[in-house]
């Protein structure tokens, strides 16, 4: 089954899908460089006190990205502490009460055996007997006392040695430390803000194993192999290109939109017309898409209505097929890909309108398959 290509037309760009190479140009393609990223999230609240690495800057597994606000978190470690110390104490005291009544404990034991053996013989009376004897019972009972009351001391110290495990490791959570050794490519707070649990501080990118995705024509596929090195060019004007290779080949076909240069329309709409039907014809296109700007709620506004006059006077002049696409919020997903990918603000304005073309002719394709 022969694929035709598709060529999409937006107010934004023009896209096309890329024929295969010339059998004297080595199989290529391009795509998004990507690398494992990660980003760090503040455990703590309070202010950001310092921020010790710039966008830019190396750091290694186990760094101290920065160091937030500590005042509340000590002053309450240290009066924990304070407050063991009276715990560590007050056991001490129910130890030595637990003792105490012990040998109380013995000793009422020893004298209820003496008056117990004594009123046999009639050396004690009753009234004797009975007093001894209560003594003993209440000498049992005060034991018991002071062994739940040291319990209760000992639970106390395991309350605050707890509580000051959870203080400590706030405290050492106001030094967020760096998981992964790489590049910091992004920070989200600047020293003085405050800080809160789960803000991210910075996002850290593993720049020593980078990876790209490159999608190829079936004619340039077959030249591809598992292991086989591949030239890359990050485009951040070098000369030599990096050396990679091949890991991964998928074993089903995808259609992928990729954009061509903006078209820089000229003062004459005609000329412009009957220049994009001649780059279609060039291309060999099937089909041409255009983004129709509908209203979020889908009705049809005054640019929607231009676009289909648009549409109808391009069809006049071309036998292509000419199908139109929603392009609702693709300005917005373009923007957010290209955040993603950490692309600086004053390139982002001349990839965006591309890019957003590309996603309109890309929700066609996947729409067709």
């Amino acid at each position: 089954m022969r694929i035709k290509q598709l060529i999409i037309l937006s107010i934004f760009g023009i896209v096309f899908v890329q024929s295969c190479n010339h059998k004297d140009v080595p199989p290529g393609g391009s795509g998004f460089i990507e690398a494992t990223e990660v980003i760090v999230s503040s455990e703590a609240a309070g202010r950001l006190e310092s921020l010790n690495f710039d966008e830019g800057d190396r750091i290694q597994s186990g760094d101290t990205i920065g160091m937030i606000d500590t005042v509340t978190t000590a002053l309450r470690l240290t009066s924990a502490k304070a407050a063991r110390l009276a715990a560590e104490a007050g056991c001490e005291a129910a130890g030595l009460s637990v003792k105490q009544a012990s040998i109380n404990y013995d000793l009422a034991g020893k004298e209820f055996d003496r008056v117990k053996s004594l009123i046999k013989s009639g050396s004690v009376n009753r009234q004797q007997y009975d007093k001894t004897e209560n003594a003993y019972n209440l000498a049992e009972l005060a034991g018991l006392q002071a062994k739940v009351s040291l319990s209760a001391a000992e639970a106390e110290l395991a309350r605050i040695d707890a509580e000051i495990a959870i203080l400590e490791d706030q405290r050492d959570n106001c030094f967020p430390v760096s998981p992964e050794t790489g590049i910091v490519i992004d920070k989200y707070i600047k020293t003085g803000e405050l800080a809160s649990i789960g803000k991210s501080l910075v996002k850290i990118a593993r720049l020593d194993e980078v990876w790209v995705k490159v999608y190829l024509p079936p004619c340039d596929l077959s030249g591809i192999q598992l292991g086989s090195e591949a030239e890359v060019d990050p485009e951040d004007g070098r000369e030599t290109p990096l050396i990679g290779k091949v890991t991964w080949i998928s074993d089903e076909a995808e259609f992928l939109a990729r954009p061509l240069d903006p078209y820089q329309r000229t003062h004459s709409f005609r000329k412009d017309l009957e220049s994009l039907a001649r780059l279609a014809q060039e291309f060999k296109a099937g089909t041409i898409v255009v983004g129709l700007p509908l209203n979020m709620d889908g009705s049809k506004g005054e640019m929607a209505m231009e676009v289909e006059k648009f549409v109808a006077q391009l069809q006049a002049i071309s036998k292509i097929s000419i199908v139109v696409s929603d392009e609702r919020l693709t300005s917005v997903e373009a923007e957010r890909v290209l955040l993603e990918g950490n692309v600086k603000r004053k390139d982002r304005k001349q990839l965006r309108d591309g890019l957003a073309a590309t996603l309109i002719l890309q929700g066609y394709l996947d729409s067709q398959s």
